[in-house]
């Protein structure tokens, strides 16, 4: 093969490796490229993550210090005020000693009640003493609290073999129960509430279900009268990936939460 044939092929076999070149080049870039919009995009999302994390917080905090603010007001400051007048009275000459010592007994029971109260209510607001007690002792000190200071019945029942929720999912899961319950409370008029937690081969399942008058899921979350709590609890359940069921008609009212086992 004479030198005029070789100069052809080098010149075909520079530009081949030039376009191989070229071509691994450019896919370079673009994997490159994908990649920082991916780490963008994983950034991205993380920070959506993290912001509704923190707003959830917030409705939770604001949430809470009403709920305070109520029971202090309705429960509380009543135990207080009725333990203040008892006192009072004994100032009167007309009350014989007797009288003043079943005044005493009975004001020094209203005082304990009122601590008491107090004590369980800073109890279910303590994010960290709901974590450390974990949930089922949550929930039940908060059906027994509600039953000390109403007239509402409970049943609580967990079946199966128990297992841990993330630390932040456990404290979410007592929230929408306290918010369910709470509007049991106000709302429903019932009688009995039932909660069931049940612990599958593949999921956490909460059941909270009660005997009062019900409700259109719907229509109160779409008027936003009195559905900011409805709102409020699918908000927390979109970000822990879980499920929401509400049903309601005139047998009362049944919620389902539903989550995936932890791996």
């Amino acid at each position: 093969m004479n030198d005029s044939s070789l100069i052809p092929l080098l010149i075909a076999g520079s530009l081949v490796v030039t376009l191989f070149s070229f071509y691994i080049t450019i896919f370079m870039v673009i994997n490159k490229n994908k990649h920082k919009r991916f780490e963008m995009e994983k950034r991205e999302m993380e920070f959506k993550y993290e912001n509704e994390i923190l707003n959830t917080k917030l409705e939770v905090q604001e949430q809470a210090l009403n709920q305070v603010s109520q029971e202090i007001h309705d429960n509380i400051g009543q135990t207080l005020g009725a333990a203040q007048l008892g006192l009072y009275t004994l100032s009167s000459n007309n009350v014989s000693e007797e009288e003043k010592k079943h005044i005493i007994e009975r004001s020094t029971q209203l005082l304990k009640k009122s601590l008491e109260d107090l004590r369980n209510v800073s109890h279910v607001l303590n994010s960290e003493y709901i974590n450390r007690i974990g949930l089922e002792a949550s929930i039940k000190k908060e059906l027994a609290y509600l039953q000390s200071t109403s007239k509402l019945k409970y049943e609580f029942v967990s079946e199966d073999e128990p297992f841990d929720l993330p630390a932040e999912q456990e404290l979410m899961v007592f929230r929408i129960a306290q918010e369910a319950i709470s509007n049991i409370v106000k709302h429903a008029h019932a009688a009995l509430v039932k909660i069931k937690l049940e612990y599958t081969a593949s999921d956490f399942i909460m059941h909270i279900a009660d005997d009062g008058k019900g409700f259109d899921p719907e229509a109160i979350e779409n008027n936003n009268a009195g559905g900011i709590g409805i709102i409020n609890m699918k908000q927390r359940v979109k970000l822990m990936n879980g499920q929401l069921n509400i049903r309601s008609g005139q047998e009362g009212t049944e919620l389902l939460l539903s989550l995936n086992k932890p791996v």
